[in-house]
């Protein structure tokens, strides 16, 4: 077969795998081994070559909620339930509409469902600030679940897998803003729009879904102390003129129970807001969009890779063995090329499930070289399944 033609399929062969990348990457799914991967990444780029700088600790405040509990009586039945106080939070956010200009943005995670004596209060006292959302979530049924208080809202969901949260998809249901993006979307002072299965964000290719880059985490929270962490009944008893100088002033107001409300991650236990806030800090940092080089990069990567996967170097006496060869067109290589993608384009790549695909190539390529036994396509069968299907 001539260099060209080889070189031709090799570039038709990119193609494909650039469009099973973006497929697989746009859907809510991992793959099993991808947590390890992605975990390495980070640290090496962190770590190691300390790339990423941490948002400044100046511009978050941490409210912890999880000493904030009144009780309320029960719906369906007889006794009392928990929620968090919203005499608290009425009060605190009194001062916040006063001193609303003064602060990027409130983010309060609480599912204000159930009803007190002080809902009244706490939604007059919303009402009123334009930078200001709370949660919701879906139920059972696939419908939005209504809040017994009318304040802004966005959908708080995200699918976690049994390693933990890898993956969160912006829009939900393929059409439903989540918190997030709302943060985003209102902050940056743009749109994320989508038709069909392609996503704009003003004008710029954007994916739906992403692999969250962990920029503050839990252990420099709450065991480092790098960013300030307060209860609510702390600041209220302070001055109203302290309190707003000094802890919410020219910062993102971030308020949720960080005790109880946790979640398993690559990088441990995590409270669901801190979650969300990380997605919004990967939006901030641009993790969603496609841009003309890291394409480019994709493209060339993977054509070299089929290249070589797909016409490996001929071994004779006149073609000694070599070990480079091979590596170019290995699974090894695809994590290589995941983890300088993040490196360079801060973009993890889903590539570990190419290598399902590569095995099945590869199978019926020494299936047209060689003869191969019951027992030997039995052993094969049963790798694969042992190695590739651990889906999450």
């Amino acid at each position: 077969m001539k260099t060209s033609v080889k070189w031709l399929i090799s570039f038709a062969h990119a193609f494909l795998l650039l469009g099973f990348t973006a497929w697989w990457m746009n859907t809510g799914f991992t793959y099993g081994d991808e947590q390890l991967l992605i975990k390495w990444s980070s640290i090496l780029k962190r770590v190691v070559f300390q790339i990423d700088k941490d948002p400044p600790k100046k511009d978050f405040i941490f409210i912890n909620l999880a000493y904030e509990k009144a009780l309320i009586p029960r719906e369906d039945g007889l006794g009392n339930e928990v929620i968090t106080d919203r005499d608290k939070l009425a009060h605190f956010f009194q001062i916040v509409k006063k001193h609303q200009k003064h602060i990027k943005f409130t983010f309060c995670d609480v599912f204000l469902q159930g009803r007190s004596e002080h809902d009244s209060l706490l939604e007059s006292s919303v009402n009123g600030i334009n930078n200001i959302v709370f949660p919701t979530h879906f139920a059972d049924h696939g419908h939005i679940e209504k809040l017994d208080i009318n304040v802004p809202r966005a959908i708080a969901d995200y699918r976690m897998a049994s390693s933990g949260f890898m993956k969160f998809k912006l829009f939900q249901s393929d059409s439903l803003p989540t918190v997030p993006l709302l943060l985003y979307e209102k902050l940056k002072k743009t749109k994320i729009t989508h038709n069909l299965a392609f996503y704009l964000d003003d004008g710029r290719p954007s994916l739906n879904s992403m692999i969250i880059d962990y920029q503050i985490r839990a252990h420099e929270l709450f065991e480092q102390s790098e960013y300030p962490v307060v209860t609510l009944s702390e600041l209220l008893l302070l001055p109203e003129e302290v309190m707003v100088n000094e802890f919410l002033k020219g910062r993102f107001v971030i308020l949720g129970d960080f005790n109880t409300d946790v979640h398993e991650t690559i990088f441990g236990s995590t409270p669901g807001t801190l979650i969300l806030i990380n997605v919004y800090l990967s939006l901030q940092a641009g993790q969603h969009l496609v841009s003309v080089w890291w394409m480019l990069f994709l493209l060339t990567g993977y054509l070299v890779f089929s290249r070589i996967m797909l016409f490996p170097p001929p071994e004779d006496e006149d073609h000694p063995p070599s070990w480079f060869g091979p590596l170019l067109g290995s699974a090894t290589y695809l994590a290589v090329f995941s983890m300088v993608s993040y490196m360079l384009f801060n973009q993890h790549l889903q590539v570990l499930i190419i290598t399902l695909y590569i095995n099945l190539l590869r199978f019926i390529i020494q299936q047209r070289n060689a003869k191969w036994g019951k027992d030997d396509f039995k052993k094969w069968l049963l790798e694969l399944r042992e190695t590739y299907f651990n889906f999450q």
